[in-house]
Formats: C-alpha cells, sequence, structure tokens
C-alpha cells in the first residue's frame, strides 16, 4: 500500500536539516500526531530520514524524545532535481 507522501512535511525537512521533534512538525503543518507518526514511519522504512533519541526537558524528569531529520544523502544533493530524483528513486515512484 502506497502512502501519500505531504509535500509540506517533505518541505519542512528540507527546510530545518538539524532535524524537528514530532511536536514541532506537528505545530508547522497543522498535521495531527498520528498523522506524523505514520508518515515518519514511512520515510524511515524508505530510508529517507533518520530518527535520533535526544533527552528532552519534561517537566517530570528527564525524558527522551526523537528527533527527526533527513539522511544526509539527500541533504547533499547538489541541485532541486538531483533531490528529487533521488527522492522518487527511494519511494519508487517512478522508474
Amino acid at each position: 500500500m502506497e502512502r501519500k507522501i505531504s509535500l509540506k512535511l517533505l518541505t519542512l525537512m528540507v527546510l530545518n536539516l538539524n532535524g524537528l521533534t514530532y511536536k514541532e512538525i506537528s505545530r508547522k503543518t497543522n498535521f495531527h500526531m498520528n498523522t506524523i507518526s505514520r508518515a515518519i514511519s514511512y520515510l524511515y522504512n524508505k530510508d529517507l530520514i533518520e530518527i535520533m533519541p535526544k533527552k528532552g526537558n519534561g517537566g517530570r524528569g528527564k525524558k527522551w524524545i526523537n528527533v527527526v531529520k533527513l539522511k544526509e544523502d539527500l541533504t547533499e544533493s547538489k541541485n532541486v532535481v538531483d533531490f528529487f530524483d533521488l527522492l522518487n528513486k527511494k519511494l519508487e515512484l517512478i522508474d
């Protein structure tokens, strides 16, 4: 089953190369956390993003949060055409 990938989410990831938490993504896209979680899982399985644990500063002690960012090979694209070409290959959208 193919998932719909939001251009809004991918653009947000490109504009924030240091990564974002699920909560930051939700705030910037107005997507529900469940929608973000499904999209992130799909992108992770397609080897487009990496998920790194980071210590949060939660009110009830220290907790870990996930920071999501694009894989380095995508961010090192020389131009937009190369970026979308690699994206298409990884998502298996176009041969």
